[in-house]
């Protein structure tokens, strides 16, 4: 996830720390798998599974034993389990710390009490952002969300995307802008469509209240 100031976080969700994870994961669920199955399952490169691999082995979190000619297993040895134990913990604990400054910036952004039963808040991207600003709003109650996207189509959170062009712009009490970049673009697309600019609200071009909701890191 890219930090609140709008630049890119390598060390994020979906970062380094993460990947490992997933790919310790793998090796713990299922020891024989080929690299190219666990680049499959994991959603990264075969180039980048194999430097893991390589890695975790001379850390010693990662015992290779050879099956045949072509086929390799994969276990985690003690210290594998060890490092897996804590980069779960060390997630879960980013998560949640995102997710508590997401609903506070929320709460101080918008009146979600001022919202009823009949009005449909639209989250402008379908982004790691856009699920934590989901989550809080599911978790005051609010029940008829949108997800609008102009670069993906599909589900997402088993909900349907749309695109700018065939929202049903009148209908919303609300748009949360949920892209990490490009925030002040992303706003003049949603105003260049017909959305009234009262109605957009965005969390990351606001460094008076980014600046009073710190994330801990977490290595």
């Amino acid at each position: 996830m890219a930090r609140a100031n709008g630049k890119n976080d390598d060390d994020g969700l979906e970062g380094a720390a993460f990947r490992e994870l997933r790919l310790l994961e793998e090796v713990d669920a299922t020891a024989d798998l080929s690299q190219r199955t666990i680049a499959g399952n994991v959603g990264i490169a075969l180039g980048v599974v194999n430097v893991l691999v390589k890695s975790m082995v001379k850390l010693g979190y990662i015992r290779v034993t050879r099956l045949s000619w072509k086929r390799w297993a994969y276990f985690l040895t003690p210290a594998g389990v060890s490092r897996k134990v804590q980069l779960t913990a060390n997630y879960v604990n980013r998560f949640m710390g995102h997710y508590r400054r997401v609903r506070a910036l929320v709460s101080e952004t918008i009146d979600v009490d001022s919202i009823e039963s009949h009005h449909v808040v639209a989250i402008y991207g379908a982004t790691d952002l856009g699920e934590l600003i989901y989550l809080v709003l599911k978790d005051a109650g609010v029940e008829r969300i949108e997800f609008l996207d102009d670069s993906r189509t599909g589900l997402f959170l088993g909900m349907p995307i749309y695109s700018l062009k065939s929202a049903n712009k009148a209908q919303y009490m609300k748009v949360m802008v949920a892209y990490p970049n490009d925030v002040i673009e992303h706003r003049e697309r949603l105003i260049a469509i017909g959305v009234p600019e009262q109605k957009i609200s965005s969390l990351l071009d606001q460094p008076e209240l980014i600046e009073t909701h710190e994330v801990q890191e977490i290595e």
